[in-house]
């Protein structure tokens, strides 16, 4: 049950779509403000405000912190069915979809003066009360169920804080929560939720994690914040925090248990002596101590440079040549060996560590694709995947010329490979980024097209050279019609747009007859090569071409 059905829920809750048109009130605020669902459903909230006008032109401001951070608080004045108007503080909350991001506003409002005593708000930290993330966190339950993603709950109290009260008074302790609290909600993400629980504990919701060790990355980065100290007058403290942690599916099945479980490992950070945090289920804790380690380990793996690019030739269908190569990172353990990315991608991804790694591949590829021209090797061109952090820095551009000019290759033998999804996060910027690298002579390919939600009106748009369609087609093309006629989609649309198509995972003759059928342009998978090491590709290039 959501919170605008629910009968005990005692707040005005009113439910908009992203245009603001309301879609239903509960019971409360039909109670306090006299409108009926039946004459208030379908109208603009605009007609509810006192100050329509203002409220209009300080949207922009709302919808903005509502896109970064997913809450909003103001000030607003509700006009009453009679005309009568109620003063009080509103809160928005944008409830968000993983794959296409905000859905619809939950706005819960709050009378000034209120006798109630279990209002939305902690009027100390103007956080989210305890109830308040109860119900929020229930509609998150639900939205958790219906989409089948991971959610994560902390539950922090901050260690001997009993000791600043006695030391310092409740007034000056009060002012430190407040700013207890603004730091750590600084360090979540925009649609992480930070309540005040009561006194010195919170709780933070992490809707639609990708791992349960993820949380872990978000509790320490909430200790880390804490570590520089506060002010308080003259004095200076020091706090450190115990957490629990329980995750959606697996740690309880509502809002209830969720945090009853929460609390329980919370105190379990305690009983080991404070400034630490426990899952609840000791798998996971054993996981995340994996995961730190493996973390650490990466740090190392930069500064010692231990990572090395393979590479997988990209053939021309038509003559049999090798004209391109795929750069593939590959991390050389001193003692686990060659690990492949997916072990530890995700977790540079998570930590920002993508980005210096992705610098380095960028620089390597450079090199390496420019002293094979020089060698005789051919002009062969080196695509280089793009993360979507690394598609986010400022600094990009500057850091492919930098590359470039470098290692002295010519940029027309540089190809930037951007997956569909992170194109169409924002098109305007993409649009803008992607003339600047077409400008610089850079070839660009859309890698693992069809596979995420590109409109064809966007497309061409984008100043791209190449569309490369996903293995996942590719692995039943002969045996699904579907599949087939999805990929004999794309190539005619890359060839009605003058693009080049590549499809990758190509292991048997079939595929490869079939894609020859169908006109494809290039091909790559380990029917011809899989990614090799710099000296064995070199080999195959000389070899293969030779042959044609």
């Amino acid at each position: 049950m959501s919170i605008e059905d629910d009968p005990s829920v005692t707040e005005a809750v009113m439910v908009t779509d992203m245009n603001e048109r309301i879609i239903r009130i509960n019971p409360a605020f039909s109670t306090l403000t006299g409108h009926s669902p039946e004459s208030i459903t379908g109208c603009h909230a605009s007609v509810l405000y006192e100050r329509s006008e203002q409220l209009a032109a300080d949207n922009t401001v709302k919808l903005k912190s509502l896109k970064s951070e997913s809450i909003w608080t103001e000030s607003v004045n509700i006009k009453k069915e009679n005309g009568d108007i109620i003063q009080g503080r509103q809160m928005t909350v944008a409830s968000n979809d993983k794959d296409i991001g905000a859905t619809h506003y939950i706005h819960i409002f709050e009378p000034l003066n209120s006798e109630r005593n279990n209002g939305a708000f902690d009027h100390n930290t103007h956080l989210p009360n305890r109830n308040m993330f109860k119900e929020i966190l229930a509609q998150e339950l639900e939205n958790a169920k219906r989409k089948h993603f991971k959610l994560g709950v902390l539950f922090i109290d901050i260690d001997h804080f009993k000791v600043v009260n006695d030391s310092l008074g409740y007034a000056k302790g009060d002012q430190l929560l407040e700013q207890v609290a603004q730091r750590l909600k600084s360090q979540l993400r925009g649609n992480d939720l930070i309540a005040s629980l009561s006194g010195n504990q919170f709780a933070i919701l992490l809707p639609d994690l990708a791992h349960p060790e993820d949380a872990t990355i978000v509790t320490l980065k909430l200790m880390s914040v804490l570590e520089n100290g506060f002010k308080i007058d003259d004095h200076e403290i020091v706090l450190t925090i115990s957490t629990g942690i329980v995750i959606f599916p697996g740690d309880g099945d509502d809002n209830e248990t969720l945090l009853q479980n929460a609390e329980r490992s919370m105190y379990k950070s305690k009983e080991d002596g404070g400034n630490n945090y426990h899952f609840f289920k000791a798998s996971i804790q054993s996981s995340a101590i994996n995961r730190l380690s493996l973390e650490s380990e990466l740090r190392k793996a930069i500064e010692r440079e231990e990572f090395v690019l393979h590479y997988q030739p990209q053939i021309d269908i038509a003559s049999g040549h090798v004209v391109g190569m795929e750069s593939l990172i590959r991390w050389h353990h001193p003692e686990r060996g060659m690990v492949p990315p997916f072990h530890f991608i995700p977790v540079a991804e998570q930590t920002g560590m993508i980005i210096p790694i992705g610098d380095w591949v960028m620089n390597e590829a450079c090199r390496q694709n420019r002293a094979w021209q020089d060698s005789g090797l051919g002009n062969l061109k080196v695509a280089v995947n793009l993360s979507a952090r690394q598609f986010s820095d400022r600094m990009l551009i500057s850091k492919i010329e930098s590359a470039l000019n470098r290692s002295g290759l010519d940029p027309t033998f540089l190809e930037m490979e951007i997956t569909e999804s992170i194109i169409m996060k924002d098109i305007e910027s993409t649009v803008a980024l992607l003339e600047q690298m077409a400008e610089m002579g850079l070839a660009l390919s859309i890698d693992d097209f069809g596979t995420g939600y590109s409109s064809l009106s966007y497309l061409k748009r984008f100043p791209i050279n190449k569309l490369k369609i996903d293995k996942s087609f590719i692995d039943d093309v002969i045996s699904s019609e579907d599949d087939a006629k999805i990929v004999e989609a794309i190539i005619g649309l890359s060839h009605n747009l003058k693009l080049n198509v590549i499809c990758e995972g190509v292991e048997d003759a079939d595929q490869l007859g079939w894609l020859q059928q169908h006109r494809c342009n290039e091909i790559q998978g380990y029917y011809f090569s899989k990614p090799l090491p710099a000296d064995e590709f070199e080999a195959f290039v000389k070899s293969r071409n030779s042959l044609f």
